[in-house]
């Protein structure tokens, strides 16, 4: 009976334990099963909590807005700083995804799905939405006040908020097998912010309304010029804002027409309204002239790219990658004429082997067929974006010049200086120069330093664009005045005047002679050094107009000059039927360069060489004097004429004070 209840005893104890055992690992899983809901539960507690906590700090940071105008302890470094930590705060949100200002472009039904399930997420990022607004507005508002913490801020705001595009792939499994250098996912600039940025700027706090110039040098220096996207965004949204500009004084002008009929309305303000708006569209002028324009298509291609960072030096955000790039040729652009500008769609760059093209098409060789200028194409042809186009940066910048040029309230000084770029910078860069020709021509009208301004502009589109304008000579010869020669801009003006009339060989002998005859009468009152032009000017049109030379060599005795100086028609001036009288008083001027070249004017042969003018624009009162002293040191006894007659006193003979210190001037002398 023992071994049997030993063995039921054993049996037991090992029943028993297995039973202790079984329970222990149940407690076990229990524990770890509430120990991890435990875990998940407080991760939400911990990001509720964090998100508060956010909320928390930007309200309170945006309580904290300081009024520069108002408050009596403004400090600028620490709302500097504060603006600076909200861009933070928000660039931190929006990494996460929390915070997303505008929607991709792709929406798919997973993230429709989402959006409805998570209602929470969907009020928290409609009120980030609302905070970010008013920091924007705050922002704004410290950019107005011309600081340029706060516009060094709002450069990084930019920075911080691109807006993510996404591609979509047809085929999940090749989306899936995609490496990472064919990702679909692309940022771009927020064109928004840039929108509010540019009317920040054109809109500051002062008493003039004029943008400070530090201020247009940052933007320039630190944003404009290093970023190719920065500039199209810039020009695209000055169109914009000029636009606006436009409609709001054609709605302005609307309701005062309105008001006077009724017979109410302040004069006054509509005018300080007017003019407010011209300041506000010379701001624009200023941001647009400050704009370097890429030359070429090439200039619009990425450089230094990293395409582990995602960036390169030109972009503020890396536009595409450039992996599968081979060459094309010029004839791949897109051209599409809409109303307002011929818009060019050109390639990318990238580097191809020509070796690897041979070893590919050996049969085909024969097909190929040279280019002068390649370009760098995509494979599969996807069209650029805006901001990557040269044709589309072209058209941006006329469109945007034409709308500033629309305002009516534009100052004359803006105009001056748009007038001055214009032939160098904007119709260079135009898809179609000849929208600015009515621009030109009424400003050429203008007359003084206006229509010297516009001389270039008009003789570029007249001679590289086909432009047709019968009144042009008319009105370069009613520019030829005595002014002219001390105005700022004479050098521009007198080469403008001898490519327009020594480029020129088919002008009739009347418009050549009414020409040399006003310029000679203008040179009896003009500068040694504007004389000499002249006179080097005269030269050489009768030696290339030799039917001209009339006016030089006509015999007789003493007339009446039939040339009528006042008349504006040179046809009706009669200048053919006189005579250059002028050179002969020339002649005796008392300086004796201009003497002896309007003596050998007109007696030149053949074989004499022409002059070169560009020289003689380089002369002044300075050069012109600092030649002669030249000259007279190079001579061994050089001796200056003081006066007629040596003086033997101190005092001449005859004056109260002669005999006063009478000393014979031999001892002087010795």
């Amino acid at each position: 009976g023992k071994p049997k209840t030993n063995l039921l005893f054993i049996t037991h104890i090992a029943l028993n334990s297995s039973r202790i055992h079984l329970t222990t690992s149940l407690k076990r899983k229990m524990t770890t099963s509430k120990t991890s809901t435990s875990t998940t539960a407080t991760s939400s507690i911990t990001k509720s909590s964090s998100a508060s906590e956010t909320a928390t700090t930007i309200k309170k940071l945006l309580k904290q807005q300081q009024d520069k105008h108002s408050d009596a302890y403004f400090n600028e470094q620490s709302d500097a700083a504060r603006l600076d930590e909200l861009r933070r705060i928000f660039s931190k949100i929006q990494s996460t995804s929390e915070l997303q200002l505008t929607g991709s472009t792709s929406t798919t039904a997973t993230a429709t799905a989402t959006t409805k399930k998570n209602k929470v997420q969907a009020k928290w990022n409609a009120w980030l939405k609302n905070q970010h607004s008013t920091f924007i507005m705050q922002l704004s508002n410290a950019v107005k006040d011309e600081r340029k913490s706060a516009l060094r801020t709002f450069m990084g705001v930019i920075a911080s908020s691109p807006i993510i595009d996404e591609g979509s792939n047809s085929n999940k499994k090749q989306q899936q097998q995609s490496s990472k250098s064919n990702q679909v996912i692309l940022h771009r600039v927020n064109e928004h912010l840039v929108y509010k940025l540019v009317t920040a700027l054109i809109k500051p706090n002062n008493e003039d309304g004029i943008v400070a110039e530090h201020m247009l040098e940052m933007l320039d220096v630190e944003f404009m010029s290093r970023y190719r996207d920065i500039q199209y965004l810039i020009l695209v949204n000055i169109k914009l804002v000029a636009q606006e500009l436009y409609n709001d004084a054609e709605s302005k002008q609307k309701k005062n027409v309105g008001m006077t009929d009724d017979g109410d309305g302040d004069d006054d303000d509509d005018r300080n309204g007017d003019e407010i708006i011209g300041i506000y569209a010379e701001n624009l002028s200023r941001i647009l002239l400050k704009i370097q324009l890429a030359i070429d298509q090439s200039d619009l291609n990425p450089t230094d790219v990293k395409p582990k960072d995602g960036t390169c030096a030109n972009y503020l955000f890396l536009p595409a990658k450039w992996s599968n790039i081979e060459h094309v040729s010029d004839d791949d652009e897109d051209d599409d004429n809409d109303d307002d500008d011929r818009q060019k769609d050109d390639s990318s760059v990238d580097d191809t082997s020509d070796e690897e093209e041979d070893s590919h098409n050996e049969n085909n060789q024969h097909k190929r067929k040279t280019k002068d200028q390649t370009q760098i194409k995509p494979k599969n042809k996807v069209k650029l974006p805006p901001y990557q186009s040269i044709g589309q940066h072209r058209a941006a910048i006329q469109q945007a010049t034409l709308n500033i040029l629309k305002i009516q309230t534009l100052p004359p000084r803006s105009l001056k200086s748009i007038l001055q770029a214009l032939p160098s910078q904007i119709l260079p860069n135009s898809t179609n120069p000849l929208r600015f020709a009515d621009f030109c021509t009424r400003a050429y009208e203008v007359g003084g330093v206006t229509s010297l301004l516009a001389l270039n502009s008009l003789f570029i589109l007249m001679t590289q664009h086909g432009l047709e304008y019968k009144q042009f000579y008319l009105s370069l010869y009613n520019l030829i005045e005595s002014k002219v020669f001390y105005a700022k801009y004479r050098t521009r003006f007198f080469k403008l005047l001898v490519k327009c009339l020594c480029g020129n060989q088919m002008l009739p002998a009347y418009l050549v002679a009414a020409f040399c005859k006003k310029l000679c009468r203008c040179a009896l009152s003009a500068p040694p050094s504007g004389a000499l032009f002249i006179l080097a000017l005269v030269s050489n049109l009768i030696r290339k107009h030799e039917e001209c030379a009339c006016i030089i060599h006509r015999n007789g005795t003493k007339m009446d000059d039939p040339y009528d100086v006042d008349q504006k028609d040179p046809v009706k001036s009669k200048a053919i039927e006189s005579s250059l009288w002028e050179l002969n008083a020339l002649e005796q001027h008392y300086h004796p360069a201009v003497s002896s070249m309007a003596k050998g004017c007109g007696t030149e042969d053949s074989k004499t060489l022409m002059h070169d003018l560009d020289s003689f624009l380089l002369h002044t009162y300075k050069s012109l004097f600092d030649q002669e002293r030249k000259r007279a040191g190079n001579k061994r006894r050089s001796t200056i004429p003081l006066t007629f007659h040596e003086p033997k006193s101190l005092f001449v003979e005859g004056d109260m004070f002669d005999g006063i210190f009478d000393f014979p001037m031999k001892k002087i002398k010795g």
